[in-house]
């Protein structure tokens, strides 16, 4: 499954050399002769904002983060020719790994080439990278073109390195003229694009359509962000870009593992309650370096642990939205995130009402259930099914649906409902009550969350014993598990089978409790506990640990955690107990602490 591939026919010309004086740049680009005949030309009215958002996107596309093993044929050559201990068959095994891994085959598969959307608001252009970890969307206002002409449609638009050459070449000073063709001549050809990218692709998206906190950064925080991550170099984890909200103060970004605290510049933070989000893959920000001159303000959405963190970028003439998953290829920490995502079983003539309704217009989620007389939660699950047949986009700052063709005809929704094999089979187990089992989850503190269990395979007749331990950053550090897969090959391969059904088991297991502490029944379920709350001030931070066992509440509070007070108490009953847990933590919050423990447990 993970292999295999849509195939899509393109065709472009040749890129051209822009023609160019000392006063005026013509620049000519090619879409897809295949496809659409949508196109553009208008003299730009800030031609640096334009070349940096679109050098922006280029670099996005292009990003590339997955570890690649080194080459070390010529090495071993050499090693044979000094007669040293290396031998001809070691040589030969390499060389076979990585042809096999970076050879051919892999290389003929390839990240859809960049949608180019033109309606008559203005050209929005979509790339999402190769190693599946960062999305980024265009829209240059119809008003940043000066005499615009604008045919409506669904492209592709081709930015090989000499379009992205040409483009470099856009100057502020020089007049310049953008026009954006359907090719004429060209050779056809074919592009290979995995249907685990096209899935990837998908789940972003549906991240979006998630509450999210959001928050204003002024462009010079992330200046400040990406100064001291050049100046800094983590050789230890987590790795993450952690923000500290509390109302009515300015947002708190804090660099880790350092715990470097750089204050926001943007205003207070709006929401009723504190709290810490952490956010991963900070590293990806640094494609935004080149527009930050020209940004007017940064808005930030970021939906919950795991997910996606989504940045919008207001450019005066243009607004480029960024989401960055955090991972790369989808790995491990996608398999149980997305999988609270999936889209339950719709109706398809709703489907079809809602691309009627969205062929006359983009539309919010309340004004298309108001339109075709179903809940929001009804119209949410028809919107993520035509998400993942790459028929729906959102259009995230405005906060509305567009209609929009990845590809000239619809994804089929089985090709892209399991990124691969061993995800439909740990599914397939999952179906089963009782199969999966998780038997002890350890909380490690700093070093993660060790998870062990058994999985039984009543199919197979066999039972398998898993366990892995997920660090701060939700990786895999360690992991054991019976399968024969495991024994043949370790985690060379990725995930066993029953490694990621307990993975799965456990993402839902953490989801239905911190989905229940906000009730009353759920609440009662709780009987240990410990949760840490901080809150900064001038000279350090004040730290309350208050943890809930049965009948005893235990509270810890200080400015230095090797030297916190404590003060006990013991209850006649743990209901009592419990209540006066949960009265604590919410009287810290209205005080201003913020629940870090959420975050530390990620």
């Amino acid at each position: 499954m993970s292999a295999e591939v849509k195939r899509v026919r393109v065709r472009y010309d040749a890129p051209k050399v822009p023609s160019a004086d000392a006063e005026h740049l013509h620049l000519a680009l090619s879409t897809d002769g295949v496809r659409s005949s949508a196109a553009v030309r208008g003299e730009v009215v800030h031609p640096g904002v334009v070349r940096d958002a679109l050098l922006t996107v280029a670099d996005v596309l292009s990003s590339d983060l997955r570890f690649k093993a080194q080459d070390r044929s010529d090495y071993l050559a050499y090693l044979l020719k000094q007669g040293k201990q290396a031998s001809k068959e070691l040589w030969n095994a390499q060389k076979a790994y990585l042809d096999a891994k970076y050879g051919e085959a892999e290389q003929g598969e390839a990240p859809l080439d960049p949608v180019l959307s033109v309606t008559e608001e203005g050209v929005a252009l979509e790339v999402f990278s190769r190693d599946e970890s960062s999305y980024a969307r265009l829209f240059i206002r119809a008003e940043a073109l000066k005499d615009a002409q604008l045919v409506p449609g669904t492209t592709h638009l081709e930015l090989s390195p000499e379009v992205v050459a040409s483009l470099a070449r856009i100057r502020s000073y020089r007049q310049t003229t953008l026009s954006i063709q359907p090719a004429e001549a060209g050779e056809e050809r074919e592009l290979r694009v995995p249907y685990r990218w096209v899935r990837a692709f998908s789940q972003v998206q549906a991240a979006s359509t998630l509450p999210a906190q959001t928050f204003e950064l002024a462009p010079v925080d992330l200046y400040n962000v990406l100064l001291t991550l050049r100046q800094n170099k983590a050789k230890t984890s987590p790795r993450a870009l952690r923000y500290e909200l509390v109302p009515g103060e300015a947002p708190r970004l804090v660099l880790e593992p350092w715990d470097i605290v750089l204050e926001g510049t943007a205003g207070v933070y709006q929401g009723d309650r504190p709290q810490v989000l952490r956010t991963w893959g900070r590293k990806r920000l640094m494609a935004l370096s080149r527009l930050l001159p020209h940004a007017q303000r940064v808005t930030v959405r970021v939906m919950g642990a795991g997910l996606p963190a989504i940045y919008v970028v207001d450019l005066g003439d243009a607004t480029l939205t960024l989401a960055l998953s955090g991972w790369v290829d989808s790995g491990w920490a996608g398999i149980a995130t997305f999988d609270l995502l999936a889209a339950g079983p719709v109706d398809d003539l709703i489907g079809r009402r809602l691309l009627e309704r969205l062929d006359a217009g983009p539309a919010t989620l309340a004004e298309l259930a108001a339109a075709l007389g179903r809940t929001p939660n009804e119209v949410r699950q028809t919107i993520l099914v035509e998400m993942q047949r790459g028929r729906v986009v959102h259009d995230i700052p405005a906060g509305r649906f567009l209609r929009r063709d990845l590809f000239a005809d619809a994804v089929e929704l089985e090709r892209v409902k399991y990124r691969d094999e061993r995800e439909a089979e740990a599914h397939r187990l999952l179906e089963t009550p009782e199969q999966v089992r998780l038997t002890k989850v350890h909380d490690l503190g700093a070093d993660g969350v060790r998870i062990e269990g058994e999985v039984e395979d009543k199919k197979a007749h066999r039972t398998y014993q898993a366990s892995f331990t997920l660090d701060r950053e939700g990786r895999t550090v360690d992991a054991t598990c019976s399968s024969p897969a495991f024994r043949r090959s370790g985690l060379r391969e990725g995930p066993t089978v029953p490694m990621i059904a307990l993975r799965l088991a456990y993402a839902r297991a953490q989801a239905a409790l911190e989905a229940a502490r906000g009730t009353p029944e759920g609440r009662k379920l709780i009987r240990a506990e410990t949760r840490t709350l901080v809150r900064r001030e001038r000279g350090g931070a004040t730290t309350y640990r208050i943890s809930l066992d049965e009948r005893q509440v235990t509270l810890r509070w200080g400015r230095r955690l090797d030297a916190m007070r404590m003060h006990r108490m013991f209850f006649g009953d743990a209901d009592a107990a419990r209540d006066e847990y949960f009265a604590r933590l919410d009287r810290l919050a209205v005080k201003g602490f913020i629940d870090s423990s959420a975050a530390e447990a990620v």
